[in-house]
């Protein structure tokens, strides 16, 4: 809006010093007033210049009438753009259709659908927790079990060398080598055998999620358990038939879950589209 001027006013000084018009016309300066250039609530707006921009102003029949009720939403009807100038009508979704058509992202309705996960993304889903941690778990167990096996049997080997070197002399002198001959190299050679097959078994377990090397591994733990007690009268590999047992039902758990989410998993399901 325009602003009317307005004449400053005269002080006394200015009478006196002959400046003024008279001392009649001349009356105190209004503290309110102010006489700079610069916008003054004050002063009294001129509402027939328009606004500031130049554009008219509505009467009071169209503030209180059908514009003013439009636009806030109060009389029905369609509604006006407040930010516009020349009465257009008002519409919120304006230049959002874009974004209504998926065809706009460079997506199609096979994109749309759930895609079927691999066998390995399946396998670290967040549904398949429990096996993974049992699988993981029992082959990390069966392959320190065997590093730690042939670790000791090395170690216990190397500590008795002297008392096993006259256990030997002894048997030969008595002629009983062949029955009660201690073969150090023997015992060696069949630790690392069965520690790398019980490593392979760990691997394969851990790395292909394999059901036949937990199973297998199971078995013949069992069977070496079981002789070796027989034998010995001692208790061995007994962590290691646990761990092989955790990981055959973790392998066969995790395989029926592929196998139930290959034939009815969500990525056949059809979804509708509902634009």
């Amino acid at each position: 809006m325009q602003l009317k001027p307005i004449e400053p006013d005269e002080t006394q000084n200015d009478v006196e010093n002959g400046n003024g018009s008279s001392p009649q016309q001349s009356q105190p300066a209004d503290p309110y007033v102010s006489n700079n250039e610069f916008f003054n609530p004050e002063q009294e707006f001129d509402v027939t210049a328009g606004d500031m921009f130049g554009n008219p102003i509505p009467n009071e029949s169209q503030l209180n009438g059908q514009t003013m009720g439009q636009t806030v939403g109060v009389s029905g009807g369609p509604s006006y753009d407040p930010f516009s100038t020349n009465g257009a009508v008002y519409n919120p979704n304006a230049g959002m259709e874009q974004y209504d058509n998926p065809g706009n992202y460079g997506l199609n309705e096979e994109d749309l659908r759930p895609r079927k996960l691999s066998k390995k993304e399946f396998y670290i889903s967040p549904r398949n927790r429990k096996d993974r941690d049992r699988i993981v778990i029992s082959s990390i167990v069966v392959i320190i079990a065997a590093i730690v096996d042939l670790i000791r049997t090395d170690f216990w080997l190397s500590t008795f060398k002297r008392e096993i070197e006259m256990v030997n002399n002894l048997a030969e002198q008595l002629g009983v080598a062949g029955e009660y001959m201690i073969d150090t190299d023997k015992i060696m050679q069949t630790q690392i055998i069965i520690s790398v097959f019980l490593i392979a078994l760990g691997l394969g377990i851990l790395i292909f999620k394999s059901r036949a090397c937990a199973i297998t591994g199971l078995v013949l733990t069992v069977i070496y358990f079981i002789a070796f007690l027989v034998q010995n009268h001692q208790f061995r590999f007994y962590y290691t038939v646990i761990a092989f047992g955790y990981a055959t039902l973790a392998t066969i758990s995790f395989a029926n879950s592929w196998k139930e989410y290959e034939e009815n998993g969500d990525w056949k399901r059809e979804w509708k589209r509902t634009w």
